[in-house]
């Protein structure tokens, strides 16, 4: 049987190092060049897609950004204010933050620039749309070396960025920490363990209160905290604004999680095999939010708030949208209903409300105490994990 592409790129790579970390496998597997799954340019997100995401469930999602936004703005007080958004895909998040600045944040929206940083290629639909809506306002760069001198006053965003950075896992055997690397028997890919690849993964776990059980598997993601050391650096002052899936250390390593937490994703099926579908599955792991605060503070960063993404949209007034979208002027009672479930599945427990967190870090500007971030009276019952 003739073997795709990517398949027989990886197993020549493995076939000249004898085996491959895993984070060197996902490397290729999600991000060759035309090949690996963020890079093919096919849909993604959405029904025809892998998975959803919080901007294609409503655009509430960027419309309570948009007002974030605008706050920061008034807080970051320059002539020109830059959004930067690691991983924008298409351009469906940006186009929602963008109308809704136009709607009701117009002075915001005259000094706003808006940068998508999208690795993979960014495919076709929505940004085309957002482009001609808005213009100049929206550039791409496939890199933050593309996007000139760093230093802007601004907020940089990502949305379901950190899951898909590349990870080593590791497994613990006999009190010892071992990698799992990605190696061929008889031409099909094993696993096995050794030694690990870098120091960097033994430094990790110093100072966590963390213990694995004989046999518990964990995923390290070294480029978390490599990739927030570069987007602190393209600001001279403002707000980073992470948003994605995952834990504190205590529950992210709790022995309850025997096999760690990567899944695969293919046509909206979570599977755990990472050796099929090649560059036509997701693969992912859950984020490490203790890592990107002590990266983050290590790096000058100050934690201003972490808390569930459904906190943090009751905070910054998804209720209101929600009131104001269901109230005169609706297309209709049925439709206005059909959305506010939309809007529901966002923020609730059991839905995206609590699977999500956010994280907001600060550099140079003094965010700190209720006058910019707005605690709601309304605390959903799950709280801050």
């Amino acid at each position: 049987m003739e073997m795709d592409p990517i398949t027989e790129i990886i197993k020549s790579e493995i076939e000249k190092k004898g085996r491959l970390t895993f984070s060197e496998y996902m490397e290729i597997a999600l991000y060759h060049p035309g090949l690996g799954y963020y890079a093919s340019g096919e849909a993604k997100i959405g029904k025809r897609g892998d998975y959803y995401t919080s901007p294609c469930v409503d655009p509430a999602f960027g419309e309570v950004l948009a007002g974030f936004i605008a706050k920061s703005g008034r807080l970051i007080n320059e002539p020109r204010v830059s959004v930067v958004e690691f991983g924008g895909g298409t351009g469906t998040l940006a186009a929602d933050i963008l109308d809704s600045l136009v709607r009701n944040h117009p002075d915001c929206y005259e000094i706003t620039d808006y940068l998508i940083i999208e690795r993979g290629a960014p495919g076709s639909g929505t940004a085309d749309d957002a482009l001609g809506r808005h213009g100049a306002k929206i550039k791409y760069a496939a890199s933050p070396a593309e996007t000139g001198p760093a230093g802007a006053a601004g907020i940089i965003l990502s949305n379901e960025l950190i899951d898909a950075l590349p990870f080593h896992r590791v497994r613990f055997q006999e009190g010892a920490m071992k990698e799992v690397f990605v190696t061929l028997r008889d031409g099909e890919f094993e696993e096995v363990t050794g030694e690990p690849s870098t120091p960097g993964l033994g430094e990790y776990f110093k100072n966590y209160e963390v213990s694995f059980r004989d046999g518990q598997e964990a995923e390290v993601n070294l480029n978390a905290g490599l990739w927030l050391e570069v987007a602190q650096k393209m600001l001279e002052k403002g707000l980073i604004l992470t948003i994605d899936y995952g834990f504190l250390a205590p529950e992210i390593f709790s022995p309850e999680r025997m096999r760690g937490t990567y899944k695969c994703m293919y046509k909206h099926a979570v599977g755990e095999n990472p050796y099929i579908h090649i560059g036509r599955q997701d693969i992912t792991s859950h984020v490490d939010f203790s890592n990107l605060i002590r990266s983050g503070e290590s790096l000058g960063l100050k934690t201003l708030k972490y808390t569930t993404q459904g906190q943090f949209l009751i905070d910054w007034g998804v209720l209101d949208i929600m009131t104001i979208q269901s109230g005169q002027g609706s297309p209709s009672k049925q439709e206005a209903h059909d959305r506010n479930i939309a809007i529901k599945n966002l923020f609730l427990p059991g839905s995206m409300g609590n699977s999500f967190k956010v994280l907001l870090q600060a550099k140079n500007v003094d965010a700190a105490g209720r006058d910019f971030y707005p605690e709601s009276p309304f605390k959903l019952s799950f709280g801050v994990i």
